[in-house]
């Protein structure tokens, strides 16, 4: 059966946090269901087009999908078991994320009796100062409130955000905050540096000198909690996502082995791979978006989105660039069998790898006869300055 990952862009906040760089607009919490209509007539369109069995995974991000009621909750988890060949067939992990300010019983309630399986809730951190400094419209005390409510309520898995290097917390209480994030038995954690991106609120209250941010900090305060998390049981599978045995993220995991992917609702983006492999982004306009995907099917020219078609050498090096992401590493027969053709290395993955090998690398033999080559701990910090050798 034919199937391939599904991620649904739900492009609205109550309130922009001042270091989002992703794609929302501010909303006062109301989702017009006409959104909903155009996901669903999108997810189908691609079903039908590639011949989608059905829906390997699902994820539901934003923005804030939290936003949603739990009548559209329902609406958009039929929508999507209706819309591939298979009806009904579920998928492997059917995520949602929520923010903390907007999750209700009622909200976990519909989620979970309509198929959705995983909560991804960004906490980011339990530090009042911190939140506030970075304009959150949640605060540590609603946090809690909201860990308190999916403790108590919540049957499917979870998954908790944090940020380090916050501004206005010290190391002492990033690890106290986190300390406390780990307490509610997450299976799935993602532990991110802040990062100040060009033109958005953060970078401009930094610049003006309003914020002040330390880049050494963040990186310290990063190290402190992998190291508190690995501590306490997790494993480190990716740069940036820790996991208890067994709660990887199914999702995620698509991305960084190129597996293919739809992306759907504004801003989303999608791809296919092969010889010849194309990439789309969505429009950024939500009236061109809904004009378009709210009438019957016209012509597929005339959809709005811009797509980039790649070559084989250009999949080659996003395969290394996302593979070693991974403590999983990138595997030589997977390579060979994909990239044989691409000079000069010819599906030869030991000899693509040599100038990586001064960084540090280890080196697994499967039963199959192929290896796995994966970054160490240590090397796998300098992640940026290695792909640069690739």
């Amino acid at each position: 059966m034919n199937s391939a990952a599904l991620y649904v862009h739900i492009p609205f906040c109550l309130k922009k946090c001042s270091y989002c760089d992703f794609f929302s607009v501010e909303n006062s919490g109301r989702i017009d269901d006409l959104y909903l209509e155009c996901l669903k007539n999108e997810a189908v369109f691609y079903a039908q087009k590639h011949k989608i069995d059905f829906w390997r995974t699902i994820y539901i991000g934003g923005g804030t999908p939290s936003l949603l009621s739990a009548a559209q909750i329902e609406k958009l988890s039929v929508y999507f078991k209706n819309s591939c060949l298979c009806k009904n067939v579920p998928p492997l992990e059917f995520t949602i994320e929520m923010n903390p300010e907007s999750v209700s019983r009622e909200k976990l309630d519909s989620a979970w009796k309509n198929g959705i399986t995983r909560l991804s809730l960004g906490i980011q951190s339990l530090n009042e100062n911190a939140l506030k400094s970075v304009e959150r419209h949640c605060g540590a005390e609603k946090a809690i409130a909201a860990l308190e409510m999916v403790k108590s309520c919540w049957k499917g898995e979870l998954s908790l955000d944090a940020i380090a290097g916050l501004p206005c917390q010290s190391e002492k209480e990033f690890l106290s905050s986190l300390e406390k994030i780990i307490s509610y038995n997450p299976g799935h954690i993602s532990l991110y540096t802040l990062t100040v991106e060009e033109k958005t609120t953060l970078a401009k209250n930094i610049s003006s000198g309003k914020i002040k941010f330390d880049f050494d900090e963040a990186d310290s305060q990063w190290l402190s909690g992998r190291d508190l998390l690995l501590k306490n049981g997790f494993l480190q599978y990716e740069v940036s996502n820790f996991c208890r045995e067994g709660k990887k993220s199914i999702h995620n995991s698509s991305y960084w082995a190129q597996k293919d992917y739809v992306g759907i609702g504004c801003s989303a983006c999608g791809t296919f791979y092969g010889n010849k492999s194309f990439r789309w982004t969505n429009t950024e306009d939500i009236l061109e978006y809904e004009d378009f995907w709210s009438q019957p099917f016209s012509s597929e020219s005339k959809i709005p989105r811009s797509i980039e078609e790649f070559d084989l050498e250009t999949r080659e090096f996003e395969f290394l660039m996302m593979g070693l992401r991974t403590f999983e590493g990138l595997n030589s027969a997977q390579y060979r069998k994909n990239f044989c053709s691409v000079e000069p290395w010819r599906g030869d993955l030991e000899k693509r790898l040599e100038h990586v090998k001064k960084f540090g690398m280890k080196t697994v033999e499967n039963p199959d006869g192929s290896k796995n080559f994966s970054l160490t701990e240590d090397s796998i910090l300098f992640l940026n300055k290695i792909l640069l050798e690739v």
